[in-house]
């Protein structure tokens, strides 16, 4: 990376692919030390300093660091090397970069600002279109202190163009190639003094106004609690979303739309940071205090012992019954609409109440019909009982409705119920494999009367991952994702986002209620090992 190309003063002239990309990989995709040395850090996490003048009506903020050192160990990765779409030409790691007024950032830019500078994204407004018709957005850059600040605003400033509330506004001298480079000024916030650039005068007006009134979202008691629920380290970006107003946004926009998100999340902080052999998120995501309490989702132990190494992905939580009291409203409306659609039976009536215990879902080849894969549910129940009398139910129902055959066979150890189409296709399976634990397959079958040689949960993959899988996890074995291909219980995925997953293994997440209000989540991506030049 040059010295010439830093964007960290000011950005380029729209809302470049850089920037999405950038937020693409973190929401696709840390390392973790012991619980309590993690809880000793939390409350020292310090808040990115341009979060105490972000206006709180923010979309989204991006904060990522001024030392060029790891954006020189990104640049050099295998994974950018790999994915040209993460690396465009005009963006923070290219060889062009952008022109800082002719000057030499390692030596007269990067020795007067902080380590951090932020990104910060605005709605957009009828004053913002007049003035630019790309989405405002300003970067706001700490300095070491008010002198170095001034100091370095006279290397960069044009002609002054107004005041905004007592604060100077000038051109900006060559930040950008082209004609129009935008605005800047210098403000000052209690004891920090900040360059603040945007193309956008209202922008900086938000800007400005929030740190005069002392209301930037660092304020906010929520951001504070989640900020601090993050580890202590220096991530190499540090994203904050307003979960509402970002998606209100994405769905206004007229390019397109997002499908309505769960109302019940309010924002969410994430960090990302990338090492040799995988790329690590860590996020905290919080609800509004009025809503339905969050409640521990329990451990997920047992299930992924019951299914094989091969297993493509799995899905487990602790405790069924408390992950459907955390579920949102929308998405519990749209799972028992489907099951009432495919099997005439009552979701919250006829299941809900049984699933006690653990539960999984599982995508896992059959090697008997070429690896491809079933989809097999696992559920744990104190009330076995009322579970049979489900699937009993079930079983009518399949044959009623879908006229398939029902055939039930004295397996040992347990007896097994198999749905067959005509002429005898088996489609579907179920059975229990203990006194506690009932197990629903779907597609290409494969036996589960027996416990494999080798689980999931031996898996090195797995583990690389999901080294503590005790809370909800979530695995995805990315190496054999062509098995998922093809596979009528699954949408085809583009040819380029196939491309664009070859440089990763395997993807795993886990995610922790750490009280009624917030959920930690951490993120781990494992990259293929690559080829020796």
């Amino acid at each position: 990376m040059t010295t010439e190309s830093r964007p960290l003063v000011r950005p380029p002239r729209r809302f470049h692919p850089w920037l999405v990309a950038a937020v693409a990989v973190v929401v696709l995709g840390a390392g973790t030390a012991a619980a309590l040395l993690l809880w000793q850090r939390f409350s020292q996490r310090s808040i990115a300093p341009g979060m105490a003048i972000a206006p709180k009506a923010a979309l989204l903020t991006l904060t990522l660091p001024t030392d060029p050192q790891p954006w020189e160990v990104l640049s050099k990765s295998n994974l950018l090397q790999t994915q040209p779409w993460l690396n465009p030409t005009y963006d923070p790691l290219s060889p062009e970069g952008v022109n800082l007024a002719q000057l030499d950032y390692l030596k007269e830019v990067r020795p007067f600002i902080g380590d951090r500078a932020t990104l910060v994204l605005l709605p957009i407004t009828p004053e913002s279109v007049k003035e630019s018709p790309v989405p405002p957005y300003v970067w706001v850059v700490p300095t070491l202190n008010v002198p170095m600040g001034e100091q370095l605003l006279q290397s960069l400033i044009g002609e002054p163009i107004t005041e905004i509330n007592g604060v100077k506004i000038f051109r900006a001298k060559g930040i950008v190639p082209g004609p129009d480079s935008g605005t800047i000024a210098l403000l000052k916030h209690q004891d920090q003094a900040y360059l603040i650039w945007s193309q956008h005068q209202s922008a900086l007006q938000q800007v400005i106004a929030t740190a005069q009134a002392n209301n930037g979202i660092a304020s906010q008691l929520t951001y504070q609690q989640a900020v601090k629920g993050l580890s202590d380290h220096r991530p190499l970006v540090e994203l904050y979303l307003n979960l509402p107003a970002f998606l209100a946004s994405q769905m206004a926009a007229p390019e397109g739309s997002l499908p309505e998100p769960p109302r019940e999340l309010q924002g969410i902080v994430l960090t990302a940071e990338m090492t040799p052999e995988q790329i690590e998120l860590e996020a905290v995501t919080w609800r509004p205090e009025a809503n339905q309490a969050l409640v521990s989702e329990g451990q997920s132990r047992e299930l992924s012992r019951l299914v094989p190494e091969t297993t493509l992905a799995f899905y487990g939580t602790g405790s069924f019954k408390n992950l459907w009291h955390n579920t949102p409203a929308s998405v519990k409306k749209t799972i028992a609409s489907t099951v009432k659609d495919l099997t005439g039976l009552d979701w919250q009536q006829a299941f809900v109440p049984w699933m006690d215990g653990e539960f999984a879902a599982a995508f896992v080849p059959v090697p008997s019909l070429g690896n491809a894969p079933s989809l097999v549910f696992l559920s744990q129940t104190s009330d076995r009982p009322r579970a049979s009398q489900t699937l009993s139910q079930l079983d009518s129902q399949i044959r009623d409705r879908l006229r398939w055959q029902v055939q039930q066979t004295a397996t040992e150890p347990q007896p097994i119920t198999t749905w067959r189409i005509p002429p005898g296709l088996p489609v579907g399976q179920h059975g229990w494999l203990n006194d506690q634990i009932v197990f629903l397959g779907l597609g290409p079958l494969m036996d589960m009367s027996r416990r494999p040689e080798r689980s999931l949960a031996d898996s090195p993959l797995y583990h690389a991952v999901l080294p503590q899988p005790k809370d909800t996890q979530f695995y995805l074995n990315l190496s054999n994702l062509g098995s998922l291909q093809n596979n009528l219980l699954l949408p085809q995925l583009a040819p380029e986002v196939v491309r664009s997953l070859q440089p990763f293994a395997a993807l795993g997440i886990t995610s922790h209620v750490r009280d009624n209000q917030f959920t930690h989540y951490i993120a781990r991506i494992r990259l293929k090992p690559t080829s020796p030049p």
